[in-house]
């Protein structure tokens, strides 16, 4: 009796990993203060934000960046598609210009897409990625670009 339950647990989690994360395959909204003047973003863009080489928005305010948990599968896609990177080696890159005094902008890492939601509305400068259907509809923030 043990063996078949214990069957049926491994069963259950094989299923279980067979089946597709929908949040994984939902699309990633860049997204950015509803004051922020900039228009549409390209990749390229937001790559010389996230990558130490853009450092003011063109009306002049810094901008302030947001990331998520490196372990978050949103971040694994943002970092995957817009920067071209595994999260671990942004992570690491960050680091490296944090300890040689390099870093001039680093991202702010948060817990979770409502904080991200929370402090991009509340910063002119901000910019984050979180979930489209975190963001549908919330008239504090706009949606620059989409990764599909």
């Amino acid at each position: 009796m043990r063996a078949k339950k214990a069957l049926c647990f491994l069963l259950f989690i094989f299923a279980f990993n067979l089946i597709p994360d929908a949040r994984a395959a939902e699309p990633v909204a860049v997204i950015v203060n509803r004051g922020n003047t900039a228009g549409g973003m390209d990749p390229g863009e937001i790559r010389k934000m996230y990558t130490n080489n853009t450092l003011k928005w063109p009306d002049g305010n810094p901008v302030i960046l947001y990331d998520l948990l490196i372990e978050n599968r949103l971040r694994e896609v943002f970092s995957s598609k817009i920067l071209g990177k595994d999260p671990e080696r942004v992570a690491e890159e960050w680091a490296h210009l944090k300890i040689t005094n390099q870093a001039k902008n680093p991202p702010v890492t948060v817990k979770s897409e409502a904080l991200i939601i929370k402090r991009v509305a509340a910063e002119r400068g901000a910019i984050g990625y979180v979930s489209l259907s975190a963001v549908r509809n919330n008239p504090q923030v706009r949606v620059v670009f989409t990764i599909e």
